[in-house]
């Protein structure tokens, strides 16, 4: 490919040292889900590897798998749904995972205790995605109570946290999270209690129970502008988070335009004058989504040269007619900086109508990431 990842490790480091101090005596699990947000598994976690975490939280037992191979010793959190009959490979693999649906339930349930991987009980309170309801709190803790050794945990997960700047459906999931904690405390179990993710944890300091769960934040994006505003208000000055990523190309192709040439697939733009556009082999088969075509724009030069014409599976049109002297081979920003001006994956998140979230995962694996600073 001719396009990288740059992944500037000071930054990680600095990230999740910021959300070690919010924690405060929780403890902090780094999410590597996602290929960890589209930054690389593997060089995320060769990054961190020095610092010894104590949990590293995946969406898949694969991941899990594959944090193994790489040497990794301690505890693995799977918060995805894992398949009932997968509780074997979690023992295996020493995964905590979660306890959402009846099956998998049902399934770790009847697992001898000698081969039971440790389990963390996920409780719906408002998202329902995963989970048991709270009010099915009573019968489970009878069907647990044979099960407390390997039963480490209780979990749930906000739904409308980073959307909002007023934060009441929050505060009444939080509600309902705690009575049913509480409800198993009483019955003599001893669980890790955790629900706060990137959002809450950054804005709601009661939602740092046991465990903080931070992803898309320990990459440097901030989940979302509600979220920085919410903070700002709260706090009256924002925590620094350092994107670490940036993305890069070339410049394949300069060639001129003449005035009324249609420029892309389906004609959506016409030259209104002779222009010199470049092209750059980077579309959406790498991740640049389509939905920015004629509304995006990369950096060469340090200066803004906007996307013309519709995004390829590999390759996309941007004009250059302002910009002096490009040549092929010369680099070109796709997210982070050049000189004075500066792309963030928000910015191609709103060209495409859609969140940093899935701008960042959808970036190709197979594409280079390049760890660039390690101080």
């Amino acid at each position: 490919m001719r396009c990288w990842i740059e992944l500037n490790a000071a930054a990680l480091k600095r990230n999740i040292a910021v959300f070690h101090k919010l924690a405060g005596t929780a403890i902090m699990v780094p999410v590597v889900k996602s290929n960890a947000y589209g930054h690389g598994l593997k060089e995320t976690y060769d990054i961190l590897a020095s610092t010894q975490p104590e949990w590293f939280g995946v969406n898949y037992l694969s991941e899990a798998a594959t944090l193994r191979q790489l040497g990794y010793k301690n505890r693995i959190l799977v918060v995805g749904p894992i398949h009932p009959k997968a509780c074997a490979e979690a023992f295996e693999l020493d995964a905590d995972i979660f306890l959402g649906e009846e099956s998998t339930l049902q399934e770790w349930i009847q697992t001898p205790a000698a081969q039971k991987p440790r389990g963390h009980l996920k409780i719906d309170t408002g998202m329902s995605r995963q989970g048991f309801l709270p009010d099915q709190a009573t019968s489970l803790i009878a069907r647990l109570s044979p099960h407390k050794e390997k039963l480490v945990g209780i979990c749930s997960h906000f739904s409308n946290v980073e959307d909002v700047l007023e934060q009441t459906y929050a505060n009444q999931q939080m509600d309902a999270f705690t009575s049913v904690v509480h409800q198993f405390r009483a019955a003599g179990f001893q669980l890790l209690s955790h629900i706060a993710a990137s959002s809450s944890a950054l804005i709601m300091q009661a939602s740092r129970f046991d465990l903080v769960r931070v992803g898309i934040s320990i990459y440097g994006l901030w989940p979302s502008r509600a979220t920085q505003l919410s903070f700002l208000q709260s706090f009256g000055k924002l925590v620094d988070l350092e994107p670490v990523l940036s993305w890069k190309t070339e410049v394949a192709i300069v060639k001129g335009v003449h005035a009324g040439q249609f420029i892309g697939y389906g004609c959506t733009y016409k030259a209104l004058r002779d222009m010199t556009i470049a092209v750059l082999p980077v579309g959406y088969y790498e991740g640049y989504p389509r939905l920015a075509s004629n509304r995006g724009h990369v950096l060469i030069h340090g200066q803004r040269c906007p996307i013309v014409g519709r995004i390829c599976m590999n390759m996309m049109m941007v004009d250059i007619s302002h910009v002096s002297h490009v040549k092929t081979g010369e680099p070109v920003t796709l997210i982070g900086s050049d000189g004075p001006e500066h792309i963030e994956a928000a910015h191609i998140g709103e060209w495409a109508d859609t969140i940093h979230y899935e701008i960042v995962t959808q970036l190709n694996p197979a594409i280079p990431r390049r760890v660039v600073s390690s101080s």
